[in-house]
């Protein structure tokens, strides 16, 4: 006798609306912590320091998926998130292990790009492994493979969404460079977009995590993210 499987509450198209509204509605903060993480980010490009902007960069982008994941597991828990709460992550008791996971998620998903068929596989899989271990207290590998758990059934509808707004991005993008071209002031526009994209993008990962244990477990969002109180 097989078990029946719960019922899909969520579509591509909600959480391209759900993310969207995340954003938009917690603006201020997220948009905050982002310009403020790509500021460093910038600067290091700025100083052509190579392979040590690169590797900084790569820290900088889990920084801010660390903060924004908490700011949105609260906003979802309905807490309103502040930007200085959000920051005040970094000094966090698992700041260290969480940025961690997130170098080395990162660092495989990019080299696995040079196979072209990498990221589309290991995206969706390790979808939720920073508010894995943000809400569960897991250790690297039991994130990755609660992750792996979490969203098996689910991984084609993850991957169309982080596909969908990435074409959404990345045609924006083609369209800033068209009107304003590759100078300084194309340049400030693509940094301040990457800002505003990536406040859409890092919702996602709580979003999914939420909304997975919801439909696989039963609990509520309040349950799931009472942990972080």
């Amino acid at each position: 006798m097989t078990t029946a499987l719960p019922p899909q509450s969520w579509t591509v198209t909600s959480i391209l609306e759900r993310s969207y509204v995340l954003a938009r509605d917690n603006f201020a903060a997220f948009f905050t912590v982002a310009v403020i993480f790509g500021a460093v980010s910038l600067v290091m490009n700025i100083l052509s320091l190579g392979l040590l902007a690169g590797l900084v960069g790569l820290a900088l982008s889990a920084a801010t998926s660390i903060c924004l994941t908490w700011g949105t597991l609260q906003a979802i828990g309905g807490r309103k998130p502040e930007w200085e709460p959000m920051l005040r992550q970094l000094q966090g008791p698992m700041f260290g292990r969480l940025l961690l996971l997130g170098c080395i998620q990162y660092f495989v998903i990019a080299v696995s790009a040079i196979v072209v068929i990498g990221p589309l596989f290991l995206i969706p899989l390790w979808a939720v492994t920073i508010p894995v271990m943000m809400v569960e207290r897991t250790d690297i590998g039991g994130a990755f493979n609660r992750s792996m758990d979490l969203t098996v059934g689910r991984r084609l509808p993850i991957l169309g969404v982080f596909l969908l707004w990435f074409v959404i991005f990345a045609l924006g993008a083609i369209l800033l460079v068209l009107l304003l071209g590759h100078g300084a002031l194309g340049s400030l526009a693509l940094w301040i977009y990457g800002a505003l994209a990536g406040i859409v993008m890092h919702t996602l990962p709580a979003i999914f995590y939420v909304l997975l244990r919801e439909e696989k477990e039963g609990l509520s969002a309040g349950q799931i993210t009472a942990a972080l109180d």
